[in-house]
């Protein structure tokens, strides 16, 4: 995650989160650098979500860490406030069923944000390919998807009362979306 993604996270649960004293977010994909680390996120249950940790920092052990797959996760039903997923969904091979989970832990009026590479068409393309295909190639053994603005709006973002942010914060040379709604 780059300084610039993880400061546009922060903005918008800074902006959009409603009430988050006493409030719990999850972070599906939770890395060394978590998303949980976000200072309006302070006063929150934080937990953090991954297949696997390899790397545990000192900002991770801050939080409850939770060795799961989001495909089908351990949490009852509209548990957490917040739940926010940074270049985690396009590694996932059945996204759609992590997105029916975040759907289902997520309190009513709670904040979803998601970070994804999304295509887009760019200078730089070539044979209709990006430079994101270039840099991963096929040794990348789990990087399965791209999505556009609109799959974002509509696919990842069904059901929701509102999308209410969608923030482009690079096109060059791979484009990323971050984008945030309540349900």
């Amino acid at each position: 995650m780059s300084p610039e993604v993880f400061a546009v996270f922060a903005e918008l649960v800074a902006k959009r989160l409603q009430s988050p004293a006493n409030g719990s977010a999850l972070e599906i994909g939770a890395g060394a650098w978590t998303l949980l680390s976000i200072p309006t996120l302070r006063e929150c249950r934080k937990v953090a979500l991954n297949l696997r940790f390899d790397t545990v920092s000192e900002l991770l052990m801050q939080t409850e860490m939770v060795v799961g797959n989001s495909n089908a996760m351990d949490f009852q039903d509209k548990t957490f406030d917040c739940v926010m997923s940074c270049s985690a969904i396009e590694h996932d091979r059945y996204f759609w069923r992590s997105l029916t989970e975040i759907r289902r832990v997520l309190k009513t009026g709670g904040l979803f944000v998601v970070g994804v590479p999304i295509y887009m068409t760019l200078p730089t393309d070539c044979l209709n390919t990006t430079l994101t295909y270039a840099r991963h190639g096929v040794s990348y053994d789990a990087d399965f998807y791209r999505f556009s603005q609109q799959a974002v709006r509509e696919v990842f973002f069904e059901g929701f009362s509102a999308v209410l942010d969608e923030v482009i914060v690079r096109q060059y040379p791979n484009p990323y979306l971050v984008a945030a709604a309540r349900k």
